[in-house]
């Protein structure tokens, strides 16, 4: 995920995108670091995890690797709707060129039912992280954190959509989760 993150989707960015301000930037390392600290700490010293098997070997190692598979998921979705969203300003830079933004509904499957997918893909993910921890205290609480800071963004977003676009898709009717908000 932070490889992506840090690495890979900064390098896919469009050069014309918005520049982050240096203490937004400063602010989020630190955070990524303090939380992988916490995870790790909590994983190695005080929950103990015992090492994957294969085959599994009991449930707790059956629930790790369920755990795994939702965050690669969730991962996988992420990553394909960030790149949709990315493609949607090459789109507005390449067909015109006036400097004008122009804004497009996106149009994926991905999209079909919700607004933000790439939010749902984060969210998803963590609590595959959850999972895979077995439920421990801090990855509980990133997933908390990051869901309450994901809905309610997703929540404005979709809102915007539906205000920007008299033709926004009436069956993209939730925000972040199908079926849910």
């Amino acid at each position: 995920h932070y490889i992506n993150l840090a690495i890979i989707y900064p390098l896919r960015m469009n050069s014309n995108s918005h520049r982050v301000p240096l203490l937004v930037t400063a602010s989020a390392c630190i955070v990524t670091i303090l939380n992988g600290y916490i995870q790790s700490f909590h994983l190695v010293k005080v929950h103990k995890l015992t090492p994957l098997t294969l085959p599994p070997s009991s449930w707790i190692n059956l629930l790790s690797l369920l755990g795994i598979l939702v965050f690669v998921v969730g991962m996988t979705i992420n990553i394909t709707a960030d790149g949709v969203l990315r493609n949607l300003r090459r789109q507005r830079n390449s067909d015109g060129g006036n400097n004008q933004k122009t804004y497009y509904i996106p149009q994926h499957p991905l999209f079909t039912y919700i607004s933000c997918p790439n939010f749902f893909g984060e969210i998803l993910e963590w609590f595959g992280f959850a999972i895979a921890s077995q439920f421990s205290l801090p990855a509980m609480a990133f997933f908390i954190y990051t869901s309450s800071n994901l809905v309610p963004r997703a929540i404005a977003h979709h809102e915007w959509y539906k205000q920007k676009f008299e033709d926004y898709p009436l069956e993209r009717k939730w925000a972040v989760i199908p079926f849910v908000v």
